[in-house]
């Protein structure tokens, strides 16, 4: 029986005949189902469709973590830690400014990155509006029971932790983060205090018992 091609569902009378994915194909069929360039010599499938290699590490490969494009195996790339960038991408996110080996840059939490002179500014402009005083955030009785309730789970929560914290009770994302940070400040406050209260006891208990050993030597020596 002359088998029907996957491609295009019309019989294969071709000589030769490509077969891929358990499927026949007419060999000018079998094409990349992004870029449509004809696969001669390799390729590569995903959930029944077939890709040239650059075109499949694009979809399915490494992500740019600056633009979230896959990275072709064949490309140059950088690294921040854990993160992956192409070399346009990895560029200070203030002045747009494209990083060379050997340049100093601040790595945010989500990756993206800035160079040192504009963490630098940022950072004085932060520190100049500090000295002016902060209104104060007011935790109602209800966040704050949240809040006291995910503490018990953990008390260093994960920043998407954070993110839903933020989200049930509608206090920002920096007000959540502070308070955690004071919470574990405060309780690390108080069992080295209360240390030094047992060890201060321990110390007062020992004195007394050597102070009444003297003067019980000494009123004998008396008699």
């Amino acid at each position: 029986e002359t088998p029907q091609g996957a491609g295009c569902n019309q019989h294969i009378l071709d000589k030769f005949i490509l077969k891929v994915l358990d499927r026949h194909w007419h060999s000018s069929c079998l094409k990349c189902a992004d870029c449509q360039m004809q696969l001669a010599d390799r390729c590569f499938s995903r959930a029944g469709s077939v890709y040239c290699k650059e075109d499949f590490f694009k979809r399915f490969g490494t992500k740019c973590t600056a633009c979230q494009q896959g990275i072709p195996p064949t490309q140059v790339v950088r690294k921040a830690q854990d993160f992956v960038y192409h070399l346009h991408c990895f560029a200070c996110i203030i002045c747009s400014r494209q990083l060379a080996t050997g340049d100093e840059f601040y790595l945010m939490e989500d990756g993206r990155l800035v160079c040192k002179e504009d963490y630098e500014t940022a950072k004085q402009n932060d520190d100049s509006e500090a000295g002016a005083k902060r209104p104060r955030t007011t935790i109602t009785a209800k966040q704050l029971e949240t809040l006291k309730n995910a503490y018990k789970n953990s008390p260093k929560p994960a920043r998407h932790v954070r993110e839903q914290l933020s989200s049930e009770t509608g206090l920002d994302m920096r007000v959540v983060q502070v308070w955690f940070q004071n919470r574990r400040a405060k309780e690390k406050r108080l069992k080295k205090d209360a240390g030094r209260h047992r060890w201060g006891q321990f110390y007062k208990s020992v004195k007394r018992s050597r102070g009444g050993g003297k003067l019980e030597k000494e009123s004998s020596a008396e008699d």
